[in-house]
């Protein structure tokens, strides 16, 4: 077996190109194996499998700087880089990745978790060429999804000016929901065009903007093509862009029938709940048909983030912008400004790329716009690049903001309901899937809500995830013979100073799967009000790993609060 060769990648400049093909079968059923059990982004790694043994046959991987968009498409160049043995950890406590990592691997020349950077981090490396005068080859690997991406768009502007570098466009027609705006049509010509193998330069190249040469299209899974493609780059004297054709999902069926369900799985024996989003969804449909100036707004995750029905139900009233979020904010923003109501839904990390539309174009006037942050809080098994543990040290800079954390799905429907009927930018942050309180909501908005009452404190926590886990603590202290009562702190903001007034006399602490800055329990102590304890995430990086060994090793776990909280007596 080929893969079971221990001098990899470097073997593989030494096979032929019936053996590399052998090689790509290989490594395909090793992604779907591991995958199937530990979930991960199966659709485009397997697209890619040809594009990356061809890659690594052609340039010196020991040298030569490889960096990859996302890393969605990297599973097979993890296999081939040293990490074979360890694949089977893959996105698992204390295992590899799923995304590219410069501290896992040596291979690893760029962080890959947000869209978008590839192309200015290889202009780097190939201005860091220039000033160290040392030899080696600069290649990006794209999704062609991210080539609506503004950081791309400003990579691709510098890439001739930089120094000779190759960008790879790994074409399989999606980022994550089906491509969107001029681009995908723009592509679409160019994969009807015949490959000749002719590298087209000057006002021939598609890329002729940019400067850039064009080699394409190619057949992405024929390896003898690619391969001869490559060499064609490697010595090609100024920078150019091979337009690799592939197809998502490629070699597993099912996935292939299904690009946009099979981006990613769930882990084995895990069932993937719509949960929240798919109330957000739901209820969206709802407002729409009362009030037809509703209007929903995503950047490429409306599949993730819930829309499927309402896109369904009223396609008119929805605008994806792709992998764009500052646009997304942006145009939410101006349709704020012409009398709708844009609902913005977007993953919690990747609010994080689209804070200075949120601050000036949208709040600075504060504007009638929600943000719906799904994947708030720890989200798990994708890692640092994705937990959604930053978006309240954001939000709680911003000037006017109403930001609440449902912890039922009837909560977020009222709470969805209070939105369309309350002015003013308002975010509403929940996490990934189906969990949820079996409290009843008061809907007694913007204030908090008295769970239980205890006569030794109050623990005060927001959000499904944490404020179940603030009720199993309460259970384990009421078993010590402690009685802490229960806060559901619904709003981060505004704050229900009258509801801490009622209860400051007693101990108060706080529960949060947030980083200190910016929390509610950072506020709360800034406002003069005593917290015992604060059991929060440190201001530090989230690896992956189940939400439950997260909580467990960062210690705001059940066990861990009623432990501390015993301690403080």
């Amino acid at each position: 077996m080929l893969l079971k060769r221990k001098n990899l990648p470097a073997d593989i400049k030494t096979l032929t190109l019936d053996e590399l093909s052998v090689l790509s079968n290989e490594v395909r059923q090793r992604i779907i194996e591991v995958t199937l059990q530990n979930g991960g982004h199966i659709g485009a790694s397997l697209g890619a499998v040809e594009l990356i043994v061809s890659l690594l046959h052609v340039f010196d991987a020991d040298n030569d700087k490889i960096v990859f968009d996302v890393g969605h498409q990297a599973y097979a160049y993890k296999i081939l880089t040293g990490r074979n043995d360890a694949f089977d950890s893959l996105r698992t406590f204390g295992g590899i990745s799923g995304f590219p990592k410069p501290s896992e691997s040596k291979y690893d020349h760029f962080v890959g978790g947000h869209a978008g950077n590839a192309v200015s981090a290889a202009c780097g490396y190939a201005m860091a060429r220039k000033l160290s005068g040392k030899d080696y080859q600069v290649i990006s690997v794209l999704g062609d999804g991210v080539l609506v991406n503004g950081e791309t768009a400003e990579g691709l502007n510098l890439a001739s000016s930089s120094g000779k570098q190759i960008i790879v466009i790994n074409d399989n027609t999606f980022s994550i929901s089906a491509g969107v705006g001029s681009i995908p049509d723009y592509l679409k010509d160019l994969r009807e065009k015949r490959y000749d193998g002719r590298v087209l330069t000057g006002e021939k190249s598609p890329f002729a903007m940019y400067a850039l040469d064009y080699l394409g299209p190619i057949d992405g899974h024929d390896v003898k093509t690619l391969v001869k493609a490559f060499e064609i780059a490697k010595e090609n004297k100024t920078s150019i862009v091979l337009h690799i054709v592939t197809s998502k999902g490629k070699g597993f069926a099912i996935a292939e029938q299904n690009p946009l369900k099979l981006h990613g799985i769930s882990p084995k024996g895990e069932v993937s709940k719509e949960g929240f989003g798919k109330v957000f969804g739901d209820t969206l449909i709802k407002l729409r048909e009362k009030d037809d100036k509703v209007v929903a707004v995503a950047a490429a995750m409306a599949i993730g983030t819930g829309l499927t029905s309402f896109i369904n139900r009223f396609p008119n009233s929805f605008i994806d912008v792709g992998i764009a979020e500052s646009t997304a904010v942006s145009v939410a923003a101006a349709l704020a400004r012409a009398g709708y109501k844009p609902y913005v839904a977007i993953y919690s990390t990747f609010l994080q790329r689209a804070y200075d539309q949120l601050l000036y174009d949208v709040a600075l006037d504060n504007l009638n716009v929600t943000f719906l942050l799904d994947r708030s809080g720890i989200v798990g098994e994708d890692g640092e690049s994705h937990q959604g543990i930053y978006d309240l040290s954001l939000l709680s800079s911003v000037p006017k903001c109403k930001v609440a954390s449902p912890a039922t799905y009837q909560e977020l429907e009222l709470l969805l309901d209070w939105s369309q009927k309350t002015d003013g930018v308002k975010v509403i942050r929940y996490p990934k899937g189906g969990t949820e309180l079996s409290n009843a909501c008061d809907g007694a908005f913007p204030f908090w809500q008295m769970l239980s009452y205890g006569k030794d404190g109050y623990l005060i926590a927001h959000g499904a995830a944490m404020l179940q886990v603030a009720k199993d603590a309460i259970g384990m202290l009421k078993e010590k013979g402690r009685e802490i009562g229960l806060v559901n702190a619904r709003f981060i903001s505004p704050i229900d100073c009258a509801c801490l007034d009622q209860i400051k006399h007693l101990p108060l602490f706080t529960a949060e799967d947030v980083v200190y800055a910016g929390s509610l329990s950072e506020h709360l102590s800034a406002m003069g009000y005593s917290i015992h304890k604060a059991f929060t995430l440190p201001n530090t990086y989230v690896t992956f790993g189940k939400p439950a060994e997260l909580r467990s090793l960062y210690r705001i776990d059940a066990a861990s609060i009623a432990e501390e909280i015993l301690n403080e007596a």
